[in-house]
């Protein structure tokens, strides 16, 4: 429907664009008088029809605007010369076409010719009972300014449209790139939340079918363990989603604000009911923590300890250290790498743990290193920014 309201809108202006210039500038009208040089004497007919052969062509400017700048500009010569017939409005129009839709230089070769036949219009006033030789000066002057101004004109809207496009393009980057990090965001919280938890609960379930006959007791404790791992997954996957939707509907949420290492206790004994020894350490007074920082220390301890339940395994010990000072928080998280690594857990892995804690700590603005301990086992570091105290 816009292609066809576009098509119709360019046929009325060539329409109107060629009449006008059939009644003012040919000899229709013209007294007798004053008519120029010119080769023919033609009928008014004929004139009239070598007018409108103009009106097709003109009516599809936009898709060849300097092969249509330029014929007409040839055959607008041409009619002056034969004919008497100066075209001023389809040229007007044509040469703005040609400067809105082309590069400057074929713009420039589309002034070149316009200027050229109008030229040829200047030549036949001079020819024809003209009061003076300044009128002619006058005349050549005016058809240079509007050549130039409707090329100018031109000129304007193309370097519109550029800037139009620019910034198109420019808020489609950034709303894709807006979409790819929130993406990584919830791929990462999904990750952190999934891993730590389905880590724990194959290994305690693990657990529970070795000992279910010899040992009901501890296999139900087991399965226990499991069900409220569960509940703790879910609780956090419904904290995470809440969060979501109330971002989606522009609110301010409060679900952000839980200060998650608070939830250290909690995730230590989950990961020691997997087999894991762990050993909490605090050094210096504790600073503020944003929000998206809380969330990182929390993630990057979660994380740490999956891992050594996943890949060191039950009966490894694991210190988790915690040190406050200088407006940073350094977080430390090791292990002996003394345990036995079972199979279930260590398929679970994703393979991108790190690689989003990596990503998440250099965020806002902080540092992370991983890699095998000197002394045997794994451990991460990671220093994030913390306010005063």
């Amino acid at each position: 429907m816009r292609i066809l309201s576009t098509k119709r809108a360019d046929l009325l202006v060539a329409v109107v664009a060629v009449g006008l210039d059939t009644v003012l500038f040919t000899r229709v009208l013209e007294a007798q008088d004053i008519k120029g040089w010119s080769l023919f004497e033609a009928p008014i007919p004929l004139i009239v029809a070598c007018g409108l052969i103009a009106i097709p062509a003109l009516a599809l400017r936009r898709r060849a605007p300097l092969a249509v700048c330029v014929g007409l500009a040839a055959y607008s010569g041409a009619l002056t010369v034969l004919f008497g017939s100066r075209p001023l409005v389809m040229l007007l129009v044509a040469v703005y076409t040609a400067a809105a839709y082309r590069t400057l230089p074929r713009a420039l070769v589309a002034l070149g010719a316009t200027l050229a036949a109008h030229s040829l219009s200047v030549v036949y006033e001079l020819t024809s009972a003209v009061d003076s030789w300044q009128s002619v000066l006058a005349l050549a002057l005016l058809f240079t300014l509007l050549d130039t101004a409707a090329w100018s004109a031109g000129r304007w809207g193309a370097r519109s449209r550029a800037r139009e496009r620019h910034l198109a393009e420019t808020r489609a980057a950034m709303a894709a790139e807006a979409v790819n990090r929130e993406r990584l965001r919830i791929a990462r919280e999904l990750h952190d939340i999934v891993a730590h938890s389905v880590t724990v609960m194959v290994l305690q379930s693990a657990g529970a079918a070795k000992v279910l006959d010899s040992d009901p007791v501890t296999a139900r404790e087991s399965m226990l363990a499991v069900q409220q791992m569960g509940r703790q997954a879910m609780a956090e996957l419904r904290r995470l989603l809440d969060v979501l939707r109330t971002v989606s509907d522009g609110e301010t949420t409060t679900a952000a604000e839980i200060n998650q290492l608070a939830m250290l206790p909690e995730l230590t004994r989950s990961v020691e009911a997997a087999g894991v020894r762990v050993h909490v350490t605090v050094e210096g007074l504790a600073g503020v923590l944003d929000p998206s920082v809380d969330s990182a220390a929390y993630r990057v301890i979660q994380e740490s300890l999956t891992n050594t339940t996943r890949y060191a395994g039950p009966g490894t010990a694991a210190v988790v250290a915690l040190s406050w000072g200088d407006g940073e928080l350094h977080i430390s998280v090791s292990d002996d790498g003394a345990g036995t690594p079972m199979v279930e857990a260590a398929a679970l892995s994703s393979g991108f743990g790190t690689l989003g804690l990596r990503e998440r700590v250099s965020l806002i603005g902080g540092q992370f290193e991983s890699g095998p301990h000197l002394g045997g086992g794994y451990r991460t570091l990671a220093t994030l920014p913390a306010g005063p105290a």
